[in-house]
């Protein structure tokens, strides 16, 4: 845009240049023309005739720094939404950096959620494996306490200690 910009107002200067040029060239031709027939003028209007002369070229000039204005305004005001955009885009590129930031904070938490989550899971499974273990063993204490053996003997068949049999066969009464 900015280049865009900068090409239009070099086209419009230098169209005018050659505009201005071309005009020169005639009011000199104008004056050439006016020279000869001066021969013909009184000098009242050769004087008329060069003030009249001076007036296009000042009215020329005014209208070349008119145009020099014009470009000099457009170029600060695009000039002025460029810094604008800059800004914009800096402010912009500062916000994403922040959310991109925070989600990786969120996605480290859900991590760090999960993993608890099988740690427990993990930690129910072996509970109820090792509750399952032990209804399974009372089960058979019990069956082989009902069948008349020993409470030592079954300590020994099930490689347990006698106060933990013992335990068992009071907590299924």
């Amino acid at each position: 845009m900015y280049f865009v910009s900068i090409v239009i107002g070099l086209i419009l200067v230098i169209s005018s240049l050659f505009m201005m040029r071309r005009e020169f060239n005639k009011a000199v031709n104008t004056q050439a023309q006016m020279i000869e027939q001066s021969k013909v003028y009184k000098d009242a209007d050769l004087f008329q005739l060069l003030e009249n002369l001076q007036l296009s070229i000042d009215e020329m000039n005014t209208a070349f720094y008119d145009i020099a204005h014009d470009l000099e305004g457009k170029y600060s005001l695009h000039e002025k939404e460029i810094t604008d955009l800059r800004k914009t885009m800096n402010q912009l590129q500062k916000y994403l950096s922040e959310k991109q930031i925070q989600m990786g904070n969120a996605v480290e938490e859900n991590i760090k959620v999960m993993t608890q989550i099988k740690e427990q899971k993990k930690d129910i499974e072996t509970t109820m494996e090792i509750s399952e273990e032990k209804t399974d063993r009372r089960s058979e204490i019990i069956r082989l306490r009902k069948s008349g053996i020993p409470i030592a003997q079954i300590a020994k068949d099930l490689d347990m200690g006698v106060g933990e049999v013992q335990l068992l066969l009071r907590l299924k009464q």
